[in-house]
């Protein structure tokens, strides 16, 4: 739901094995592990991305599988490099579209701590207020988006109005019906 979350970075290119003592050890695991982060991070992508289109056809079933097989890719990636802020986002989305709300306050709480500026988790952080029945924690992070004139604010101040008006089921709602716009364009 909101905006599409950021697509994986570019793959970067192959890391060359460091020849004699150019890098230390500890400097190039880190750069392999990372790679290999963005490498999860690309397929836990992907399939989100195929669950975001299940869900918007109306395949809730096929949906929360895929959001769980992505799940777990993003959740490796954090376990490979934990600073990896965005995957944390993307785990809190996949745990919030898998219905685990207490795992999605967690991520979210992860990639805020590292990178407490992520617009994106403070749209997602707000939908998984809404989801719990917090509008007015929901509204905090809306007015931080807006406060910094995000374009996730237009986004979770849709989703604070069908709550408003619909509840819990009316953000979910308007989230199909926003990913459904969002492909015929």
């Amino acid at each position: 739901s909101g905006t599409s979350p950021s697509p994986p970075r570019q793959t970067p290119p192959p890391l060359e094995a460091p020849r004699g003592d150019e890098v230390k050890p500890a400097e190039a695991e880190t750069k392999w592990n990372r790679a290999d982060a963005e490498k999860l991070y690309a397929k836990g992508w992907e399939t989100s991305e195929e669950a975001k289109k299940d869900l918007a056809a109306g395949k809730a079933d096929s949906a929360k599988k895929k959001f769980g097989k992505a799940l777990k890719k993003f959740d490796e990636a954090t376990q490979i490099d934990p600073k990896y802020y965005q995957a944390w986002n993307m785990v809190g989305f996949c745990a919030r579209k898998s219905g685990d709300l207490k795992r999605a306050f967690d991520a979210y709480q992860k990639c805020l701590a590292i990178e407490p500026e992520y617009a994106e988790a403070r749209e997602y952080l707000g939908e998984a207020y809404l989801l719990s029945g917090d509008l007015a924690k929901a509204k905090e992070q809306l007015a931080w988006l807006r406060s910094r004139k995000s374009d996730e604010a237009d986004e979770l101040a849709e989703k604070v109005e069908a709550y408003m008006e619909g509840g819990a089921a009316g953000v979910e709602k308007a989230s199909a019906v926003e990913k459904k716009e969002s492909e015929e364009k």
